[in-house]
């Protein structure tokens, strides 16, 4: 019995998360869009998401960050706690997604020509049983990839309009 019950847990486990990567294109150089991407305090301004963000330490940049954020998405209200944990300069931040919902996200850049920055947000998260598990990760599939492809339309919006 413990084989089969660690092997159904093991598939709800995987049926509960949501792996997903959306992408932009931004007229503007790497430089430009590094600086919004790390600039974790005013990411309110273009997540839609991200009701508030707050810091969990005095620590304000580089790995061993850790963000608290007040996360709205439709009814859904959640407290996210978000650590940095690798930052290649210009290149890469990724973190660790530790609150009641679980997984990793990074935003990766890259630079296709002079004057162009295409920037990659990566996801994985783990839905908790609490917000319905694999029945949530099926509809949160949808609905997580078409906030974070509007928030990523916003971010453009802001780096090229200034």
């Amino acid at each position: 019995m413990t084989g089969v019950t660690g092997r159904l847990r093991g598939w709800i486990e995987e049926q509960s998360e949501v792996r997903t990567a959306v992408s932009v294109a931004i007229d503007a150089p790497m430089d430009r869009v590094w600086a919004e991407v790390i600039d974790f305090a005013a990411h309110t301004e273009w997540m839609e998401d991200a009701h508030a963000i707050r810091f969990g330490t005095d620590q304000r940049e580089g790995p061993g960050t850790v963000l608290l954020i007040d996360t709205r998405i439709g009814p859904l209200r959640t407290a996210d706690r978000f650590e940095i944990t690798e930052i290649e300069p210009m290149i890469l931040v990724a973190g660790r997604h530790t609150g009641l919902f679980r997984g990793e996200g990074r935003f990766e850049l890259s630079s296709p020509r002079p004057g162009r920055t295409r920037l990659v947000w990566r996801e994985r998260i783990r839905f908790p049983w609490l917000f319905g598990g694999p029945a949530a990760a099926l509809v949160g599939r949808v609905v997580l990839r078409r906030v974070w492809t509007k928030n990523l339309a916003a971010l453009k919006r802001r780096i090229v309009s200034s």
